[in-house]
C-alpha cells in the first residue's frame, strides 16, 4: 500500500505542476510564445546540428553490434565526451532495455558516461562567454576528470560487470538499411524530448525571472548558481556577466555548474534512461558528486594555471 501511495503522491504532485504550466501560459501567452521561440531556436541552431549526426551514428553503431568489441563503458563514454548531453544517457540506456547490461552496470556507467562536449566547453564557455579558451580547457580538463574519479568511486561502490553480448543486435537480423532507417528515427524521436525540455525548463527560468526570484539573491555568484542549477547555459552566461571575482573564480562555477548539468538535462537524461531501472535519485547524487569532483580538480589547476 504504501509504494501505491508514493506513487500516487507522485502523480498529484505532477498534476498540480503541469496544471499551474497551463494555467500561467494562459495568464502570460506571450512570455511562454517567447520562451517557446528562445527554446526552439537554441535547439534548431545549436542542438541539433550538433548531436543529430552523433545520435544516428551511435543508434547505427549499436544496431549493427558494433559494442559488442568493445569493453565495457568505452563506447558510451566516448560517444558522450564527443557530443554531449544526454548522448551518454541515451547509449545507456538502450544497452540497459536491450537486455545487453545489468541495473548494476547501467548504474556505474552512468556515473562517469554523462558529460558535456569540448566543443561546448571551450568554445562556447570558454571562449565564448569567459573569453578565453585557456580557462576553457582547464573547464574541460576539470570536467572529464571529475567524470573519471567519479566513474571510480561508483565502480568501487557497486563493482564492474562484464558486457553481456548475448542479446545484442546485429546487422543481419534487420539489415543494414533498416538498421540506418531505425537509427535515424530514433535519432529525431530522442532530440524532440530534448527539445521538448529546453522549451520547458526556458519557460521556468522566464517566469522566475518575472517574479523576481533571482533579484531575492543578492550575491551575483549565488544567482548564477542558482540559474546554473534550472540550466547549465543560463548559469555559464551569469557567471560571465559577474563584475569583481577573479577567473579562477568563473572557471570553477562554470566548471561545478557544467559538471552538474541542470534540471534540464537531468530531465533529458531521466527520459533517455526510461525503463533502464535507474531512479531519479540516483541520478542526481551522481551528478552531484561529478560536480563536487570536478570543482575540487578546477580548484586545485586554476590554482597552479591561472
Amino acid at each position: 500500500m504504501d509504494i501505491f501511495y508514493g506513487k500516487r503522491k507522485h502523480l498529484i504532485l505532477a498534476g498540480v505542476l503541469s496544471g499551474s504550466c497551463c494555467i500561467l501560459m494562459v495568464v502570460f501567452p506571450q512570455i511562454a510564445m517567447d520562451s517557446a521561440r528562445k527554446g526552439i531556436s537554441l535547439w534548431g541552431s545549436s542542438v541539433l546540428p550538433a548531436l543529430l549526426p552523433f545520435f544516428i551514428c551511435a543508434n547505427f553503431l549499436q544496431n549493427i553490434g558494433v559494442i559488442r568489441y568493445l569493453k565495457s563503458g568505452t563506447f558510451p563514454f566516448l560517444m558522450s565526451v564527443l557530443s554531449g548531453y544526454p548522448m551518454g544517457a541515451k547509449i545507456v540506456g538502450d544497452l540497459r532495455r536491450s537486455g545487453e547490461i545489468s541495473v548494476r552496470e547501467a548504474k556505474r556507467l552512468m556515473s562517469f558516461c554523462s558529460t558535456s562536449g569540448p566543443a561546448f566547453l571551450i568554445g562556447a564557455v570558454g571562449t565564448g562567454m569567459l573569453g578565453s579558451g585557456f580557462i576553457g580547457g582547464i573547464i574541460a580538463a576539470s570536467h572529464y576528470l571529475g567524470a573519471a574519479v567519479n566513474g571510480m568511486v561508483y565502480t568501487a561502490v557497486l563493482g564492474k560487470e562484464g558486457n553481456s553480448s548475448g542479446n545484442i543486435r546485429l546487422a543481419g537480423d534487420m539489415g543494414v538499411q533498416d538498421s540506418l532507417t531505425n537509427a535515424m528515427l530514433s535519432a529525431f524521436k530522442s532530440l524532440g524530448i530534448i527539445l521538448a525540455y529546453i522549451v520547458l525548463f526556458t519557460f521556468a527560468t522566464d517566469m522566475l525571472h518575472l517574479c523576481g526570484a533571482f533579484s531575492l539573491i543578492g550575491c551575483p555568484c549565488l544567482r548564477a548558481v542558482v540559474k546554473g542549477f534550472f540550466e547549465m547555459t543560463v548559469g555559464c552566461g551569469a557567471v560571465a556577466e559577474c563584475r569583481g571575482i577573479s577567473s579562477a573564480l568563473q572557471c570553477i562555477l562554470c566548471t561545478g555548474i557544467l559538471s552538474w548539468g541542470g534540471l534540464s538535462v537531468l530531465g533529458q537524461s531521466m527520459s533517455m534512461l526510461s525503463g533502464s531501472g535507474i531512479s531519479l535519485r540516483y541520478l542526481f547524487y551522481s551528478k552531484l558528486t561529478h560536480s563536487l569532483f570536478s570543482v575540487i580538480i578546477a580548484f586545485l589547476l586554476s590554482a597552479v594555471m591561472v
